[in-house]
């Protein structure tokens, strides 16, 4: 019953984290000026953006509520700490993350009319990336969970993956994606001059993915050499080899909204992926029980 729960409230925080994408990406983040309603309703009236962005915040109420329930599982079937803190941190965050958009509306922050601004959006998503986390090493942590060794590789993996969610985040919303207009040049060279942060920002981004890329594609050729551990391995590469594929097409579209939202999606399952590969490596065995 625990596992079903924090598996839900896993799968709810996903979807919630690509709504929030689609949100930003077109652009409905002050489509509903109050908050918790929306125009005063539950049901919006007409445009769309109305209801992307209700839409964004009913799901952010189940996710809360899911969050809510598997803190309370969890408390009342686990022997000792991790999972228990893991999960009431969640919760907390989870009411942060709510006032937080509350007040990312009613500031008018998606303007991004400041770095107080862009600030506030970035911390928004952090928090939900670092919900997303708790929860899926609460899930790790519970009975029936695969208990094999964990490779290095995925620590190694999880931690650049975690410095590009912070280079995109930065890119984003410091409104540098198209700093280089061009892929795999960036204004038609291979190292562009550094003198705009935008296009400083925008180049780390790319030289990071590229690391991720290469390291990627090393490990799985050294695993189907070697005939271990080929299957995660391949996913994990499945996975960076679409999201630069993604980005590209980026690029290459000057933005195309169905582009961004699939790199966002690719992006927050990656590292989902890459949280549920590392797990393991902080698990405790016998820490819960009547699961």
């Amino acid at each position: 019953m625990i596992r079903v729960v924090v598996g839900l409230a896993i799968a709810a925080t996903y979807i919630l984290m690509v709504m929030g994408n689609v949100v930003t990406t077109s652009g409905s983040g002050l489509a509903c000026p109050d908050w918790p309603l929306c125009h005063g309703a539950v049901i919006p009236p007409p445009p769309y953006n109305n209801w992307i962005e209700m839409g964004h915040r009913l799901m952010a109420s189940l996710t809360g509520t899911l969050v809510l329930l598997s803190t309370i599982l969890i408390w009342m079937k686990v022997k000792r700490g991790v999972p228990k803190w893991f999960t009431l941190v969640a919760l907390i965050l989870t009411g942060i993350v709510a006032g937080l958009g509350a007040f990312v509306v009613l500031s008018e922050a998606p303007n991004l009319e400041s770095l107080f601004d862009v600030l506030l959006i970035s911390t928004h998503i952090i928090l939900a990336a670092t919900i997303f986390t708790l929860m899926i090493f609460t899930f790790r942590m519970l009975p029936q969970s695969p208990g094999k060794k964990v490779e290095k590789f995925y620590l190694l993996m999880l931690g650049f993956v975690v410095l590009q969610v912070l280079l995109g985040i930065l890119v984003r919303y410091g409104q540098a994606s198209l700093a280089c207009p061009d892929f795999p040049y960036c204004k038609g060279v291979w190292i562009p001059d550094f003198i705009d942060l935008k296009i400083t920002l925008q180049f780390i981004h790319r030289v990071n993915a590229l690391i991720i890329f290469t390291i990627s594609l090393a490990y799985m050729i050294d695993c189907l050499r070697k005939g271990h551990d080929r299957l995660s391995a391949s996913v994990t590469f499945v996975f960076i080899l679409a999201q630069a594929t993604i980005g590209a097409y980026i690029i290459w579209s000057s933005m195309y909204f169905p582009y961004v939202v699939l790199h966002g999606a690719n992006g927050f399952a990656l590292y989902g992926w890459l949280v549920y590969k590392a797990a393991p490596h902080f698990k405790s065995e016998n820490l819960t029980e009547g699961v």
